[in-house]
């Protein structure tokens, strides 16, 4: 299983569509992608076709939202399912968002 980044670029946001699998084996393609955002006041990322996440692309969404936060840019999560959800809640990124933005959106 891979990984594949598509974005979609409007105005001042970047929308990043995550396909496949974000683990220890394609979390590079993931990161690869985090150079660009710092032209953006927002960005999206959609997890509608996400099969399977584990710890390290746990990790790399940690990461994304600490530099949103240097960056100054408003980091969006959408289309997440409810295993994603649940995990999102478990290992407490929302709770980092939410202290990093002041909200979870």
């Amino acid at each position: 299983m891979g990984l594949t980044v598509q974005k979609e670029i409007q105005d001042q946001s970047l929308t990043l569509y995550i396909k496949g699998v974000l683990d220890i084996s394609t979390a590079h393609v993931f990161h690869a992608h985090f150079t660009e955002i710092g032209n953006f006041q927002v960005l999206t990322i959609d997890f509608s076709y996400l099969e399977f996440i584990d710890s390290s692309g746990i990790g790399e969404i940690i990461d994304l939202i600490y530099l949103s936060q240097e960056k100054n840019i408003k980091l969006v999560f959408k289309g997440m399912n409810d295993f994603t959800n649940h995990l999102f809640e478990t290992v407490g990124l929302y709770e980092i968002l939410k202290s990093i933005q002041g909200e979870v959106v």
